[in-house]
């Protein structure tokens, strides 16, 4: 019984001896820190991030903590820690390292089409700084993603690293295999029997390819925007009232060449449901009655996803003009299968009303504060209010002044009853200098040149300088408006002008003017009222020979008019310079009696209107009148009648081919070969003359205008190669001048073209063909224009 005890004992002893020792061993104290190995890293570098100090007690756990911590810094590929005994009883921590290489060169190596500034662009890796195999992967996944968003699917990029031969660093090369570019070849749908493939491919991001694949990029696969194609068919079914489709994952077949791929999308469509019964619930702070007429959802309508959506933004702008700025409202379905109904219930968690804070505007380097922040409907301190604050948003990029703008907010710290709001703003460049040249069948060559700056000084003002000069016509234009006058909503401006018309065997026009305006909105910021006075000087300067004088009469035309104009536009379109959606309307009254010799009343009205029908597809209309009348006892000068033809308005006919028409015995006996003039007027004979009595009565008659316009112009204009802005056009125009209408001087033409958007402006190459002209009046049998800017 003894030797077993005695040998216990004797294992304790060696325990609590060791652990002794090691307590001991544990406290001792650092007498000395060596840092070995290291070249570029300096000591005290290496020191400042270790724990252990000289003098204090050693700690093992510190120790390895510290040795992570260096491993964090990427500066060493490997760290050694040695413990020696000191010469004062204490321990030396002897720390080896070993550092990371530094990068001597970055190349890379089978790239063409993308440059090596490009992919340095990339990596983000530069010479002399330490090696790190993270960032190199990092940087062979961007490249790989750059090549896939180029079409370069089957694109491999890999890496290779070599030490110098010297010792002084490393070589990174990034090699690429580019591979061909790979395009969609076709993309097939299986299962899909109540959405046509059409529908579907149309509104994928990945499109077949094409024609033009090559100029517009169109076609070529990417990876990413594949992804997104199949949640987005999801989402087209389950908006279409599908809501147990379910799309199979694709199946991609690469052709034997590589250079193409097919792709297949199986659908499993399920049955359509219709809506079924909409509810509320939580904080309501409306009439049931109230909501209901908020949204337009129904029960006898398919379950369509994007009304929902577009109902919930309505319930949550309600909410939040009420000041609840953070309405939580969430719209729960339940899927009733035996009816196919969805039922919808829509839960209000209203939180806490909400004022507006600080107001913040950021990244206006050339515009003025004042110039933003009068275009806001909402204020430091008012309670919030969705709508204002949506108006103001549209308001500032409506100017047209900033590239991006964006209302960020934020709650202050611990003020949850506050918004603070940083509107940030990207700078455009609001100016333009144009030299153009277009060209006409009938007007020739046409030069143009343009200075525009609608933001001048920064201070919102709209200067412009135009020049226009052909063979028909010249005209000089200088204008300035202040669309706020002393900080006010009234706008003001003045037009300075001078105009030359040259009208073939008729006669040459002269006019001179300038004019003041001011304006106000009504209402809102999209009806205006504005008021104008104008001062005109027009000279005439009649043509030898062939001119008709005894219609055209020079005496009541030339002279001096004072008119003032009072005029209500309505204009809410969504871009002012490329309208797709929205309405543009106008309606004016001149009245030209305010002294001069040339008197007149005048009143036109246009309505324009645009719509996306789909896929891009804009319709375009634009319906005008005008009627001008003169004093009793008086008639109108002809310069200001109304005439049609060109490319503003009737685009198959030429400058001034339609309106009124008077006979002109004189023309008729120039055109007859006979030089004696009934009127009492001598002209040359001319060289073109004819003895066909039925052909110069005809061609007698000369286009005087009329006291009434009516003018319709349709159009498709739609995406050709979308990529650079490049877009086909289809038009058709009806129109008249005439003292009366009646639907026998309608004329009519059609055509197309195609347009450029470039960055001088749109470019638009047309030809115009009329559908009912009269060759006898020397009409034209079709047109083509190319000139610069929007017909309307």
């Amino acid at each position: 019984m003894n030797r077993p005890f005695k040998k216990a004992h004797h294992w304790m002893f060696i325990i609590v001896f060791f652990l002794f020792t090691a307590a001991v061993a544990q406290a001792a104290n650092v007498e000395e820190i060596r840092i070995l190995g290291n070249k570029k890293i300096e000591k005290a570098a290496i020191l400042e991030k270790l724990s252990s100090r000289v003098g204090r007690p050693r700690n093992m756990a510190n120790v390895k903590k510290e040795v992570k911590e260096l491993f964090a810094t990427g500066y060493f590929q490997d760290i050694e820690v040695e413990e020696k005994s000191g010469k004062k009883g204490g321990v030396v921590l002897v720390y080896s390292v070993k550092e990371k290489p530094s990068i001597i060169s970055v190349s890379y190596d089978g790239n063409s089409e993308l440059d090596d500034d490009e992919l340095s662009e990339l990596t983000k890796i530069k010479v002399y700084e330490i090696i790190d195999y993270g960032k190199i992967t990092r940087g062979v996944s961007d490249i790989q993603k750059a090549y896939e968003e180029k079409g370069y699917f089957l694109a491999k990029v890999s890496y290779e690293v070599k030490p110098d031969p010297k010792g002084q660093g490393v070589s990174v090369k990034f090699i690429v295999e580019e591979n061909d570019q790979v395009l969609v070849k076709r993309v097939s749908f299986i299962g899909n029997n109540h959405m046509p493939s059409s529908d579907l491919k149309s509104k994928m991001f990945t499109q077949e390819g094409g024609f033009f694949s090559a100029l517009s990029g169109s076609g070529t696969y990417k990876q990413d925007a594949f992804d997104k194609d199949v949640q987005l068919i999801s989402f087209l079914y389950f908006n279409e009232g599908y809501v147990q489709a379910k799309v199979s994952r694709p199946e991609v077949t690469v052709t034997p060449d590589k250079k193409g791929i097919y792709i297949s999308i199986r659908v499993e469509e399920g049955e359509q449901f219709n809506t079924g019964d909409v509810s509320f619930s939580g904080d309501i702070l409306f009439p049931t009655e109230e909501l209901n007429e908020a949204v337009t959802i129904d029960d006898s309508q398919t379950f369509v996803y994007e009304t929902v959506q577009a109902d919930l933004r309505t319930l949550q702008a309600k909410y939040g003009d009420l000041g609840y700025a953070y309405a939580n409202i969430i719209p729960r379905t339940f899927v009733r299968e035996k009816e196919r109904k969805v039922d919808i219930v829509y839960e209000f968690d209203k939180g806490n009303k909400v004022y507006f804070g600080t107001i913040n505007v950021v990244g206006n380097s050339k515009t003025r504060d004042k110039v933003i922040r009068r275009e806001l409907r909402i204020g430091e301190g008012e309670l919030y209010n969705e709508t204002r604050k949506r108006e103001s948003m549209d308001n500032v990029r409506r100017l047209g002044y900033f590239e991006q703008v964006q209302f960020n907010t934020k709650t202050p710290k611990g003020r949850d009853d506050l918004m603070d709001i940083d509107i940030v703003v990207k700078e455009r460049n609001t100016g333009s200098f144009q030299l153009g040249a277009g060209y006409s069948s009938f007007s020739g060559m046409i030069l143009n040149a343009q200075l525009n700056q609608s933001n001048f000084l920064g201070r919102g003002h709209r200067v412009g300088l135009q020049i226009d000069y052909s063979k028909l016509q010249k005209r000089y234009r200088v204008n300035f408006t202040e669309p706020y006058l002393y900080d006010t909503l009234w706008s003001a401006g003045f037009d300075i002008y001078r105009n030359e018309f040259n009208l073939p065997n008729l006669y040459r026009q002269k006019d001179e003017g300038g004019a003041i305006r001011v304006g106000h909105p009504i209402f809102n910021r999209y009806l205006y009222g504005f008021l104008r006075y104008k001062l005109e000087r027009t000279g005439l300067n009649m043509v030898s020979g062939p001119n008709p004088t005894d219609v055209l009469k020079p005496e009541e035309a030339t002279g001096t008019s004072s008119s003032v104009t009072g005029s209500f536009e309505y204009d809410k379109r969504n871009d002012r310079f490329a309208p797709s959606a929205g309405i543009h309307t106008s309606i004016s009254y001149e009245y030209g009696g305010l002294g001069g010799s040339l008197a007149y009343r005048k009143a036109d009205a246009f309505f324009r209107w645009y719509h996306n029908i789909f896929w891009n597809v804009v319709l375009r209309t634009n319906f005008s009148y005008g009627y001008i009348e003169g004093p009793k006892g008086r008639g109108v000068p002809f310069t200001k009648l109304y005439t049609l033809g060109g490319p503003y308005n009737m685009r198959g006919w030429r400058f001034r081919d339609l309106g009124r028409r008077e006979f002109s015995p004189l023309k008729r006996a120039w055109l007859t070969c006979d030089t004696s003039d009934d009127a009492g007027h001598g002209f040359e004979l001319n060289p073109n003359c004819t003895n066909d009595p039925g052909i110069a009565d005809q061609q007698s008659l000369v286009v005087v205008g009329g006291t009434q316009q009516a003018l319709a112009m349709i159009e498709l204009e739609f995406p050709l190669v979308k990529e650079a802005g490049i877009r086909g056009v289809a038009f058709y125009d009806m129109g008249m001048a005439e003292d009366d209408l009646v639907s026998d001087f309608l004329r009519k033409d059609m055509g197309f073209g195609v347009r450029w958007f470039s960055p001088i402006g749109p470019l638009r190459f047309e030809w115009g063909f009329p559908m009912n002209r009269q060759p006898e009046l020397n009409q034209a049998g079709s047109q083509f224009v190319f000139a610069i800017g929007s017909p309307f």
